[in-house]
């Protein structure tokens, strides 16, 4: 059976994390992803360590653009800017994370290829969207994350931001660009015309904090009993020092929870406030505090009371969930994208830098002698 978005071409124009993020669930779901990537170096993913074992790729790069061809194209001059008007002039979707307004400078914008293209769906990639007294500011996933109000209330007992490890709002906005650019294909299959999609990493953290920001917006505190304020939601260290975290939030799950520590005296005492709060919570971290991590996952397993270790992330990939369910195969995670009907693109690894250029450049209607003089001229390599 072929995947979904099998006949499917997309040029696509990102580079680091968020856009390549979204071409490749793009490319995992059988669309053709072309990347197209700038002399000399292309994306900056292909130099950030470690490399891979083989030395033909970097980790971070192979992760995020499997699956994918690559066409190196200089766009700083007219004729590499004309070699991608031909190529987005028979694509379906073109990818750009650009600040706003650089590409419409090049003539690559969305006015100019979709009046070539009027079926073209343009997807803008940016920090801060494409308007807003911020569209033309710099930033990275902390920036996004700090004005998004995440980094402000996830914060350490001494009152710090906590920084997380992976990068959330450039991963968020690569899933909402992927699930943004489907929704566009949908409606070009009832009205005939793409459309531009403008995807901002700064309103991918915001919508990550619906639930919190809901409750500020009834007039409330963002805390709530999802945020380790109750003993029976939140995480606790036990005799190892390694962590267990607790998710007890419905009374049955409670009271069994009371019942395997053998705290029958904390029944009823869920959702106590003040300072018989805390005395709950500081019961139920002594109890956690009088063995090991795993003693307790196995003591509590059969229990069915929401409770589970906190893997580092070698133990999360190496468990026995993560390889039932097949998560990471060839030294990198695979696709969690699973359709019974059109299931995902095989593995493929990513490209080498430019290594699909003749042959893409060809299909796009390039004679031989036009790509020839475009890689005398440096334009294309």
């Amino acid at each position: 059976m072929s995947e979904a978005l099998r006949g499917l071409r997309v040029l696509d124009l990102t580079r680091y994390i968020p856009g390549p993020y979204a071409t490749m669930l793009l490319a995992d779901l059988g669309a053709d992803v072309v990347k197209v990537e700038e002399p000399p170096f292309g994306d900056a993913t292909r130099a950030v360590p470690p490399p891979l074992p083989a030395g033909d790729d970097t980790a971070v790069h192979a992760a995020l653009n499997r699956g994918k061809r690559s066409v190196q194209i200089d766009l700083r001059q007219p004729e590499g800017v004309d070699a991608v008007k031909r190529l987005a002039a028979g694509a379906d979707v073109f990818v750009e994370a650009f600040r706003p307004g650089a590409l419409d400078r090049r003539g690559l914008g969305a006015v100019a290829l979709r009046s070539s293209n009027p079926r073209l769906v343009y997807c803008s990639v940016s920090g801060y969207g494409q308007g807003g007294p911020l569209a033309a500011a710099a930033g990275h996933d902390v920036n996004y994350l700090a004005r998004s109000g995440f980094l402000g209330t996830n914060l350490a007992g001494d009152g710090a931001p906590v920084l997380p490890t992976t990068q959330v709002a450039d991963m968020a906005g690569g899933l909402l660009a992927a699930l943004a650019i489907l929704a566009a294909l949908q409606a070009r299959e009832r009205t005939g015309l793409g459309q531009v999609v403008d995807v901002s990493m700064f309103d991918a953290a915001l919508a990550l904090m619906t639930v919190p920001a809901a409750r500020v917006l009834a007039g409330a505190s963002a805390t709530s009993e999802l945020s380790g304020t109750h003993a029976c939601y939140g995480t606790y260290r036990c005799r190892d020092g390694r962590f267990v975290a607790v998710g007890a939030l419905e009374p049955k799950f409670w009271e069994g929870l009371c019942a395997a520590l053998e705290l029958p005296q904390m029944r009823g005492r869920q959702w106590d406030q003040g300072t018989r709060r805390e005395e709950v919570k500081a019961v139920f971290a002594a109890a956690f505090a009088r063995r090991d991590r795993d003693e307790w996952v196995a003591a509590l397993r059969e229990r069915d009371v929401c409770v589970e270790p906190v893997l580092d992330l070698p133990e999360a990939l190496g468990q026995e969930q993560a390889v039932a369910r097949g998560a990471a195969s060839g030294g990198a995670l695979v696709s969690p994208l699973r359709l019974s009907a059109t299931p995902v693109a095989a593995p493929r690894r990513a490209p080498a830098l430019g290594e699909h250029t003749d042959v893409v450049l060809a299909e796009a209607g390039f004679a031989p002698a036009e790509i020839a003089a475009l890689r005398e001229r440096g334009i294309a390599a």
